[in-house]
Protein backbone atom coordinates (compact mmCIF):
# COMPACT_ATOMS: atom_id res chain seq x y z
CA UNK A 1 0.00 0.00 0.00
CA UNK A 2 1.17 3.40 -0.84
CA UNK A 3 0.80 4.55 2.70
CA UNK A 4 2.98 2.10 3.45
CA UNK A 5 5.82 2.57 1.65
CA UNK A 6 9.06 3.02 2.41
CA UNK A 7 10.22 6.27 3.28
CA UNK A 8 13.94 7.37 2.07
CA UNK A 9 15.79 9.95 4.33
CA UNK A 10 15.17 12.54 2.28
CA UNK A 11 11.39 12.01 1.68
CA UNK A 12 11.50 11.58 5.74
CA UNK A 13 12.84 15.16 6.07
CA UNK A 14 10.42 16.54 3.08
CA UNK A 15 7.03 15.17 5.55
CA UNK A 16 8.71 17.29 8.77
CA UNK A 17 9.26 20.15 7.01
CA UNK A 18 5.93 20.19 5.14
CA UNK A 19 4.05 19.40 8.26
CA UNK A 20 6.06 21.86 10.85
CA UNK A 21 5.83 24.77 8.69
CA UNK A 22 1.98 24.23 7.50
CA UNK A 23 2.11 23.74 12.06
CA UNK A 24 3.52 27.29 12.66
CA UNK A 25 1.70 29.31 9.97
CA UNK A 26 -0.53 30.24 12.62
CA UNK A 27 2.05 31.61 14.51
CA UNK A 28 3.96 33.94 11.59
CA UNK A 29 0.41 35.01 10.95
CA UNK A 30 -0.34 36.47 13.88
CA UNK A 31 3.26 38.04 14.81
CA UNK A 32 1.92 38.42 18.85
CA UNK A 33 4.33 39.78 20.96
CA UNK A 34 3.85 37.16 23.82
CA UNK A 35 4.79 38.42 27.74
CA UNK A 36 8.83 38.50 27.47
CA UNK A 37 8.72 40.18 23.56
CA UNK A 38 7.41 43.53 24.67
CA UNK A 39 10.61 44.66 26.57
CA UNK A 40 13.10 42.42 24.59
CA UNK A 41 11.72 44.38 21.67
CA UNK A 42 12.92 47.50 23.60
CA UNK A 43 16.49 46.15 23.79
CA UNK A 44 15.74 45.87 27.68
CA UNK A 45 17.43 42.05 27.89
CA UNK A 46 20.67 43.14 29.10
CA UNK A 47 22.19 40.22 30.67
CA UNK A 48 18.41 38.54 31.76
CA UNK A 49 19.53 35.35 29.87
CA UNK A 50 22.90 34.69 30.95
CA UNK A 51 21.61 35.73 34.55
CA UNK A 52 19.15 32.30 33.71
CA UNK A 53 22.07 30.11 33.28
CA UNK A 54 21.15 30.55 29.50
CA UNK A 55 24.08 32.07 28.19
CA UNK A 56 23.76 30.32 24.58
CA UNK A 57 20.39 31.75 23.70
CA UNK A 58 22.52 35.03 23.93
CA UNK A 59 24.85 33.73 22.08
CA UNK A 60 22.57 32.71 19.46
CA UNK A 61 20.37 35.51 19.17
CA UNK A 62 23.56 38.01 18.73
CA UNK A 63 24.47 35.40 15.95
CA UNK A 64 21.02 35.23 14.43
CA UNK A 65 20.64 39.27 14.23
CA UNK A 66 24.86 40.46 13.65
CA UNK A 67 24.27 42.73 16.58
CA UNK A 68 24.78 43.24 20.46
CA UNK A 69 21.50 44.16 21.06
CA UNK A 70 17.88 42.65 20.89
CA UNK A 71 17.19 43.09 17.55
CA UNK A 72 13.92 41.60 16.54
CA UNK A 73 14.19 39.67 13.41
CA UNK A 74 11.06 37.46 13.89
CA UNK A 75 9.48 35.43 12.32
CA UNK A 76 13.44 34.27 10.75
CA UNK A 77 14.71 32.56 13.80
CA UNK A 78 11.89 30.74 14.30
CA UNK A 79 11.89 29.27 10.90
CA UNK A 80 15.62 28.19 11.19
CA UNK A 81 14.73 27.02 13.95
CA UNK A 82 12.03 24.57 12.75
CA UNK A 83 13.64 24.03 9.86
CA UNK A 84 16.61 22.35 12.22
CA UNK A 85 14.11 20.56 14.32
CA UNK A 86 12.39 19.07 10.88
CA UNK A 87 15.84 17.38 10.64
CA UNK A 88 15.60 16.18 14.47
CA UNK A 89 12.70 14.77 13.90
CA UNK A 90 14.15 12.78 10.79
CA UNK A 91 17.20 11.36 12.54
CA UNK A 92 14.44 10.60 15.63
CA UNK A 93 12.28 8.88 13.52
CA UNK A 94 15.01 6.72 11.70
CA UNK A 95 16.36 6.10 15.11
CA UNK A 96 13.11 4.39 16.42
CA UNK A 97 11.92 2.76 13.09
CA UNK A 98 14.42 0.55 10.70
CA UNK A 99 11.30 0.92 7.64
CA UNK A 100 9.90 3.94 8.62
CA UNK A 101 6.67 5.38 6.61
CA UNK A 102 4.37 8.32 6.36
CA UNK A 103 2.69 6.90 9.96
CA UNK A 104 6.55 6.56 11.63
CA UNK A 105 6.33 10.55 10.90
CA UNK A 106 3.08 11.10 12.58
CA UNK A 107 4.49 9.49 15.82
CA UNK A 108 7.24 11.71 15.82
CA UNK A 109 5.52 14.50 15.04
CA UNK A 110 4.31 15.27 18.34
CA UNK A 111 8.29 16.23 19.25
CA UNK A 112 6.75 19.76 17.79
CA UNK A 113 3.14 19.37 18.21
CA UNK A 114 3.12 19.17 21.61
CA UNK A 115 0.01 21.79 22.51
CA UNK A 116 1.78 22.98 25.39
CA UNK A 117 5.04 23.70 23.21
CA UNK A 118 2.52 26.19 22.04
CA UNK A 119 3.58 29.29 24.32
CA UNK A 120 7.15 28.63 23.44
CA UNK A 121 6.74 28.67 20.09
CA UNK A 122 5.37 31.92 20.50
CA UNK A 123 7.96 33.94 21.89
CA UNK A 124 9.74 35.54 19.41
CA UNK A 125 12.82 36.12 20.90
CA UNK A 126 12.87 32.91 23.62
CA UNK A 127 11.24 30.67 21.13
CA UNK A 128 13.69 29.71 18.83
CA UNK A 129 15.89 29.00 21.32
CA UNK A 130 13.92 26.69 22.96
CA UNK A 131 13.51 25.10 19.56
CA UNK A 132 17.17 24.79 19.40
CA UNK A 133 16.86 23.09 23.08
CA UNK A 134 14.86 20.21 21.87
CA UNK A 135 16.94 19.56 18.89
CA UNK A 136 20.26 19.33 21.26
CA UNK A 137 18.23 16.79 23.08
CA UNK A 138 17.29 14.70 19.61
CA UNK A 139 20.73 14.50 18.44
CA UNK A 140 22.03 14.02 22.19
CA UNK A 141 19.72 10.48 22.14
CA UNK A 142 20.48 9.55 18.64
CA UNK A 143 24.51 10.50 18.70
CA UNK A 144 25.86 7.90 16.46
CA UNK A 145 29.45 7.68 17.35
CA UNK A 146 30.83 4.58 17.55
CA UNK A 147 32.87 4.47 20.81
CA UNK A 148 30.90 3.79 24.01
CA UNK A 149 32.59 6.32 25.85
CA UNK A 150 33.03 9.79 23.23
CA UNK A 151 29.50 8.65 22.40
CA UNK A 152 28.84 9.27 25.50
CA UNK A 153 30.84 12.10 25.80
CA UNK A 154 29.44 13.70 23.06
CA UNK A 155 26.10 13.16 24.01
CA UNK A 156 26.49 14.42 27.66
CA UNK A 157 27.46 18.11 25.84
CA UNK A 158 24.74 18.42 23.89
CA UNK A 159 22.57 18.22 27.06
CA UNK A 160 24.52 20.90 28.27
CA UNK A 161 24.01 22.78 25.34
CA UNK A 162 20.69 22.34 25.70
CA UNK A 163 20.59 23.00 29.24
CA UNK A 164 22.00 26.30 28.35
CA UNK A 165 19.23 27.28 26.26
CA UNK A 166 16.50 26.03 28.33
CA UNK A 167 16.59 23.86 31.35
CA UNK A 168 13.32 22.31 31.30
CA UNK A 169 14.17 20.49 28.14
CA UNK A 170 15.98 17.93 30.46
CA UNK A 171 12.82 16.21 31.03
CA UNK A 172 12.34 15.36 27.21
CA UNK A 173 15.53 13.77 26.98
CA UNK A 174 14.35 11.10 30.04
CA UNK A 175 11.09 10.60 28.25
CA UNK A 176 12.92 10.15 24.99
CA UNK A 177 14.72 7.38 26.02
CA UNK A 178 11.90 5.99 27.80
CA UNK A 179 10.57 5.28 24.28
CA UNK A 180 13.43 4.08 23.35
CA UNK A 181 13.76 1.34 25.95
CA UNK A 182 10.21 0.28 25.07
CA UNK A 183 11.45 -0.24 21.34
CA UNK A 184 14.31 -2.34 22.42
CA UNK A 185 11.92 -4.43 24.39
CA UNK A 186 9.47 -4.65 21.48
CA UNK A 187 12.79 -5.65 18.82
CA UNK A 188 13.49 -8.25 21.91
CA UNK A 189 17.20 -6.90 22.17
CA UNK A 190 19.15 -8.54 24.69
CA UNK A 191 18.74 -8.11 28.55
CA UNK A 192 22.65 -7.19 28.77
CA UNK A 193 21.69 -4.51 25.52
CA UNK A 194 18.61 -3.32 27.49
CA UNK A 195 20.99 -2.80 30.67
CA UNK A 196 23.57 -1.43 29.33
CA UNK A 197 21.48 1.05 27.19
CA UNK A 198 19.61 2.38 30.37
CA UNK A 199 23.06 2.83 32.05
CA UNK A 200 24.89 4.56 29.18
CA UNK A 201 21.58 7.18 29.37
CA UNK A 202 21.85 7.33 33.22
CA UNK A 203 25.73 8.32 32.92
CA UNK A 204 24.65 10.67 30.21
CA UNK A 205 22.28 12.70 31.75
CA UNK A 206 24.81 13.08 34.76
CA UNK A 207 27.61 14.20 33.26
CA UNK A 208 25.70 16.93 30.56
CA UNK A 209 24.12 18.25 33.90
CA UNK A 210 27.81 18.18 35.69
CA UNK A 211 29.27 19.87 32.49
CA UNK A 212 26.30 22.52 32.67
CA UNK A 213 26.48 23.10 36.38
CA UNK A 214 30.36 24.27 35.73
CA UNK A 215 30.02 26.26 32.83
CA UNK A 216 26.92 28.51 32.04
CA UNK A 217 25.20 27.81 35.82
CA UNK A 218 28.14 29.63 37.18
CA UNK A 219 26.53 32.95 35.54
CA UNK A 220 23.05 31.99 37.11
CA UNK A 221 22.47 34.59 39.61
CA UNK A 222 18.08 34.68 39.17
CA UNK A 223 16.87 32.35 41.97
CA UNK A 224 14.13 31.09 39.56
CA UNK A 225 16.35 28.30 38.78
CA UNK A 226 16.97 27.50 42.79
CA UNK A 227 16.46 23.92 44.25
CA UNK A 228 13.37 23.65 46.68
CA UNK A 229 14.55 22.08 50.05
CA UNK A 230 14.14 18.48 50.07
CA UNK A 231 12.44 18.25 53.64
CA UNK A 232 8.96 16.49 54.42
CA UNK A 233 7.27 18.86 52.83
CA UNK A 234 8.72 18.54 49.71
CA UNK A 235 6.49 15.78 48.61
CA UNK A 236 3.48 17.83 49.21
CA UNK A 237 4.47 20.69 46.85
CA UNK A 238 6.07 18.15 44.44
CA UNK A 239 2.63 16.52 44.91
CA UNK A 240 0.62 19.45 44.27
CA UNK A 241 2.09 20.52 41.36
CA UNK A 242 1.81 16.87 39.93
CA UNK A 243 -2.17 16.87 40.44
CA UNK A 244 -1.89 20.68 39.17
CA UNK A 245 -0.11 19.37 35.39
CA UNK A 246 -2.01 16.73 35.24
CA UNK A 247 -4.97 18.58 35.79
CA UNK A 248 -4.01 20.73 32.84
CA UNK A 249 -3.60 17.40 30.48
CA UNK A 250 -7.00 16.46 31.23
CA UNK A 251 -7.93 19.84 29.98
CA UNK A 252 -6.60 18.83 26.73
CA UNK A 253 -9.38 16.03 26.68
CA UNK A 254 -12.55 17.88 25.63
CA UNK A 255 -16.00 16.63 24.52
CA UNK A 256 -15.13 16.30 20.88
CA UNK A 257 -11.75 14.30 21.39
CA UNK A 258 -13.23 11.98 24.38
CA UNK A 259 -13.64 9.07 21.73
CA UNK A 260 -10.08 8.91 19.97
CA UNK A 261 -8.34 9.55 23.83
CA UNK A 262 -9.77 6.66 25.23
CA UNK A 263 -9.24 4.89 21.89
CA UNK A 264 -5.66 5.59 21.76
CA UNK A 265 -4.82 5.21 25.92
CA UNK A 266 -6.57 1.43 25.49
CA UNK A 267 -4.75 1.02 22.49
CA UNK A 268 -1.42 1.76 24.16
CA UNK A 269 -2.14 -0.12 26.91
CA UNK A 270 -2.85 -3.35 25.47
CA UNK A 271 0.06 -2.98 23.35
CA UNK A 272 2.33 -2.16 26.38
CA UNK A 273 1.40 -5.25 27.44
CA UNK A 274 1.57 -7.77 24.58
CA UNK A 275 5.04 -6.49 24.14
CA UNK A 276 5.76 -7.24 27.94
CA UNK A 277 5.74 -10.69 26.75
CA UNK A 278 9.24 -10.09 24.91
CA UNK A 279 10.68 -9.54 28.17
CA UNK A 280 10.82 -13.81 28.35
CA UNK A 281 12.04 -13.96 24.77
CA UNK A 282 15.06 -11.57 25.41
CA UNK A 283 18.95 -13.29 26.00
CA UNK A 284 20.08 -13.19 29.69
CA UNK A 285 19.32 -14.70 32.89
CA UNK A 286 16.48 -14.54 34.92
CA UNK A 287 18.03 -12.01 37.15
CA UNK A 288 18.53 -9.75 33.89
CA UNK A 289 14.57 -10.26 32.94
CA UNK A 290 13.35 -8.87 36.48
CA UNK A 291 15.64 -5.58 36.28
CA UNK A 292 13.90 -5.45 32.56
CA UNK A 293 10.68 -5.89 33.47
CA UNK A 294 10.49 -3.62 36.50
CA UNK A 295 12.16 -0.95 34.60
CA UNK A 296 9.39 -1.36 31.42
CA UNK A 297 6.96 -1.08 33.85
CA UNK A 298 8.46 1.76 35.59
CA UNK A 299 8.76 3.46 32.02
CA UNK A 300 4.82 4.75 32.07
CA UNK A 301 5.29 5.99 35.84
CA UNK A 302 8.29 7.99 35.17
CA UNK A 303 6.84 9.72 31.82
CA UNK A 304 3.92 11.32 33.72
CA UNK A 305 6.25 12.49 36.32
CA UNK A 306 8.29 13.69 33.05
CA UNK A 307 5.26 16.22 32.64
CA UNK A 308 5.75 18.80 35.25
CA UNK A 309 9.31 17.45 34.88
CA UNK A 310 12.22 19.21 36.51
CA UNK A 311 9.80 21.80 38.12
CA UNK A 312 9.00 19.49 40.92
CA UNK A 313 12.38 19.97 42.29
CA UNK A 314 12.74 23.74 42.16
CA UNK A 315 11.20 26.38 44.06
CA UNK A 316 9.47 28.25 41.35
CA UNK A 317 5.82 28.30 42.21
CA UNK A 318 4.72 28.89 38.73
CA UNK A 319 3.99 26.17 36.92
CA UNK A 320 3.34 27.59 32.95
CA UNK A 321 2.49 25.19 30.50
CA UNK A 322 5.79 25.99 28.28
CA UNK A 323 7.61 23.68 30.70
CA UNK A 324 6.04 20.34 29.73
CA UNK A 325 8.75 19.43 27.66
CA UNK A 326 7.59 15.43 28.70
CA UNK A 327 4.38 15.83 27.28
CA UNK A 328 5.85 15.48 23.80
CA UNK A 329 7.36 11.81 25.09
CA UNK A 330 3.90 10.60 26.15
CA UNK A 331 2.48 11.94 23.50
CA UNK A 332 5.34 9.83 21.14
CA UNK A 333 4.91 7.20 23.83
CA UNK A 334 1.17 6.76 22.74
CA UNK A 335 1.10 6.34 19.40
CA UNK A 336 4.02 4.66 19.11
CA UNK A 337 2.26 1.77 20.52
CA UNK A 338 -1.16 2.40 18.66
CA UNK A 339 1.49 2.44 15.53
CA UNK A 340 3.22 -0.93 16.67
CA UNK A 341 -0.41 -2.44 18.03
CA UNK A 342 -2.58 -1.45 15.02
CA UNK A 343 0.25 -2.42 12.90
CA UNK A 344 -0.11 -6.04 13.79
CA UNK A 345 -3.71 -6.20 13.84
CA UNK A 346 -4.05 -4.88 10.71
CA UNK A 347 -2.03 -2.35 8.76
CA UNK A 348 -4.03 -0.01 7.46
CA UNK A 349 -5.82 0.68 10.59
CA UNK A 350 -2.86 3.16 11.34
CA UNK A 351 -4.79 5.67 8.98
CA UNK A 352 -6.23 6.14 12.89
CA UNK A 353 -3.34 7.78 13.67
CA UNK A 354 -3.95 10.74 11.46
CA UNK A 355 -7.12 11.44 13.94
CA UNK A 356 -4.74 12.67 16.98
CA UNK A 357 -2.48 14.69 14.57
CA UNK A 358 -5.29 17.05 12.81
CA UNK A 359 -6.37 17.63 16.26
CA UNK A 360 -2.99 19.32 17.19
CA UNK A 361 -3.10 20.84 14.16
CA UNK A 362 -6.44 22.23 14.55
CA UNK A 363 -5.48 23.18 18.08
CA UNK A 364 -3.11 25.29 17.11
CA UNK A 365 -4.76 27.11 14.66
CA UNK A 366 -7.29 27.71 17.58
CA UNK A 367 -4.75 29.14 19.28
CA UNK A 368 -3.47 31.16 16.38
CA UNK A 369 -6.65 32.95 16.50
CA UNK A 370 -6.84 33.31 20.18
CA UNK A 371 -3.52 35.53 20.12
CA UNK A 372 -4.62 37.76 16.93
CA UNK A 373 -7.76 38.51 19.38
CA UNK A 374 -5.63 38.75 22.08
CA UNK A 375 -3.14 41.57 20.31
CA UNK A 376 -6.44 43.07 18.89
CA UNK A 377 -7.58 43.87 22.39
CA UNK A 378 -4.18 44.56 23.41
CA UNK A 379 -4.30 47.22 20.89
CA UNK A 380 -7.41 48.50 21.16
CA UNK A 381 -6.76 49.15 25.10
CA UNK A 382 -3.14 50.94 24.46
CA UNK A 383 -5.15 52.97 21.88
CA UNK A 384 -7.91 54.37 24.50
CA UNK A 385 -5.03 55.75 26.25
CA UNK A 386 -2.93 57.24 24.28
CA UNK A 387 -5.41 59.10 22.94
CA UNK A 388 -6.50 60.41 26.45
CA UNK A 389 -2.33 60.84 26.79
CA UNK A 390 -2.27 63.28 23.77
CA UNK A 391 -5.77 64.66 23.73
CA UNK A 392 -6.16 65.20 27.73
CA UNK A 393 -4.43 69.20 28.48
CA UNK A 394 -3.75 67.86 32.48
CA UNK A 395 -2.23 64.86 30.69
CA UNK A 396 0.38 66.43 27.84
CA UNK A 397 3.41 67.93 29.86
CA UNK A 398 3.30 64.97 32.12
CA UNK A 399 7.20 63.59 31.67
CA UNK A 400 5.93 59.69 33.21
CA UNK A 401 3.13 57.52 33.13
CA UNK A 402 3.45 54.45 35.53
CA UNK A 403 0.88 51.99 34.42
CA UNK A 404 -0.20 49.71 37.13
CA UNK A 405 -1.67 46.37 36.24
CA UNK A 406 -5.24 45.09 37.28
CA UNK A 407 -5.12 42.18 40.08
CA UNK A 408 -6.96 39.76 37.42
CA UNK A 409 -9.01 39.50 34.41
CA UNK A 410 -5.14 39.50 31.99
CA UNK A 411 -6.15 36.90 29.50
CA UNK A 412 -9.94 38.39 29.73
CA UNK A 413 -10.83 37.97 26.02
CA UNK A 414 -14.28 38.31 24.70
CA UNK A 415 -13.40 37.46 20.87
CA UNK A 416 -11.49 34.33 22.52
CA UNK A 417 -13.89 32.93 25.06
CA UNK A 418 -15.81 30.86 22.86
CA UNK A 419 -12.46 28.75 21.65
CA UNK A 420 -11.33 29.03 25.06
CA UNK A 421 -14.91 27.39 26.43
CA UNK A 422 -14.26 24.24 23.86
CA UNK A 423 -10.73 24.30 24.56
CA UNK A 424 -10.14 25.49 28.44
CA UNK A 425 -6.22 24.48 28.18
CA UNK A 426 -6.02 27.65 25.49
CA UNK A 427 -6.28 29.91 28.34
CA UNK A 428 -3.40 28.11 30.24
CA UNK A 429 -1.28 28.06 27.39
CA UNK A 430 -1.93 32.11 26.97
CA UNK A 431 -0.31 32.17 30.47
CA UNK A 432 -1.30 34.38 33.45
CA UNK A 433 1.70 36.13 33.01
CA UNK A 434 0.89 37.54 29.91
CA UNK A 435 -1.19 40.56 31.56
CA UNK A 436 -4.03 42.34 29.89
CA UNK A 437 -1.42 45.64 28.47
CA UNK A 438 2.50 45.82 29.00
CA UNK A 439 4.28 49.38 29.18
CA UNK A 440 6.32 48.56 26.47
CA UNK A 441 3.59 48.21 23.95
CA UNK A 442 3.01 51.71 23.77
CA UNK A 443 6.10 52.53 21.75
CA UNK A 444 3.93 51.62 18.96
CA UNK A 445 1.92 54.08 18.97
CA UNK A 446 4.22 56.89 20.02
CA UNK A 447 3.80 56.99 23.25
CA UNK A 448 7.19 56.89 24.65
CA UNK A 449 7.00 57.49 28.66
CA UNK A 450 4.59 54.80 30.16
CA UNK A 451 6.66 52.66 32.26
CA UNK A 452 5.67 49.66 34.60
CA UNK A 453 4.27 50.55 38.21
CA UNK A 454 3.63 48.89 41.17
CA UNK A 455 0.32 49.05 42.67
CA UNK A 456 1.94 48.74 46.03
CA UNK A 457 3.65 51.92 45.69
CA UNK A 458 0.43 53.92 44.09
CA UNK A 459 -1.31 52.23 47.07
CA UNK A 460 1.16 54.07 49.42
CA UNK A 461 0.98 57.40 47.59
CA UNK A 462 -2.75 57.17 48.33
CA UNK A 463 -2.94 56.66 51.22
CA UNK A 464 -0.31 59.49 52.19
CA UNK A 465 -2.59 61.66 50.74
CA UNK A 466 -0.38 62.22 47.40
CA UNK A 467 -2.94 61.24 44.97
CA UNK A 468 -6.26 63.04 45.22
CA UNK A 469 -9.51 62.33 42.89
CA UNK A 470 -8.56 60.98 39.00
CA UNK A 471 -8.00 62.95 36.26
CA UNK A 472 -9.84 60.38 33.84
CA UNK A 473 -12.08 57.47 35.08
CA UNK A 474 -12.91 55.55 32.16
CA UNK A 475 -14.75 51.88 32.20
CA UNK A 476 -11.26 50.27 32.36
CA UNK A 477 -8.61 52.39 33.72
CA UNK A 478 -7.99 55.64 36.19
CA UNK A 479 -5.56 58.09 35.47
CA UNK A 480 -4.13 59.94 38.37
CA UNK A 481 -1.36 62.92 38.61
CA UNK A 482 0.75 63.02 41.68
CA UNK A 483 4.18 65.63 41.78
CA UNK A 484 5.56 65.13 38.07
CA UNK A 485 4.09 61.69 37.69
CA UNK A 486 1.05 60.44 36.60
CA UNK A 487 -0.28 56.88 37.22
CA UNK A 488 -2.49 54.58 34.86
CA UNK A 489 -4.50 52.10 37.36
CA UNK A 490 -5.98 49.60 35.29
CA UNK A 491 -9.42 48.88 37.12
CA UNK A 492 -10.41 45.13 37.57
CA UNK A 493 -13.27 43.84 34.57
CA UNK A 494 -16.38 42.24 35.87
CA UNK A 495 -17.96 42.18 32.92
CA UNK A 496 -18.97 39.11 31.41
CA UNK A 497 -17.10 37.49 28.74
CA UNK A 498 -19.33 35.73 26.90
CA UNK A 499 -21.22 37.84 24.26
CA UNK A 500 -24.09 35.99 23.87
CA UNK A 501 -25.13 36.63 27.60
CA UNK A 502 -26.29 39.39 26.60
CA UNK A 503 -30.31 39.76 26.28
Amino acid sequence: MLNQKRLSRNEVTLVFMVLSFVYIYPLVHADYAYIDDNWRALHQAQDAWRNQGRILLEVLHRFLTFTGGTTNIFPLPLLMSVFALALAMTRLTLWYFARPCIFSCLVVLPVLCNPFFLGNLTYQFDGPGMVFAVVAIIYALTCGVEHAICRSLVSALLIAVSLSLYQPTLTLFVGLAIVEYVCGVKNRMSTREALSLVAQRIAQLIVGCLIYALTAYQMAVDRRGDFSVFDAGWFEVAGQKLFFAMEQVYLLINSGAIFFTVFLLVGAALAFVFFMRNIFDMKGGVASKFIVAVLYLLGPLILLLSIPGVMLFLAEPNLDARTYFGFSAVLIFILFLNYEGLGRVFSAARWVLVIPILFMFAFCYAYGQVIIAKKELEMAMAQYIAKDIVSEGALKSIPVFYLVGARTGGNWLPRGHDAMSYMPVLRYILSSSNVLLHPQFFPRLGINNVVGGHRDAFNKLVASGSVGLPILDTKYYWVYVASDAGYIVMKEIHDSENYNDNP
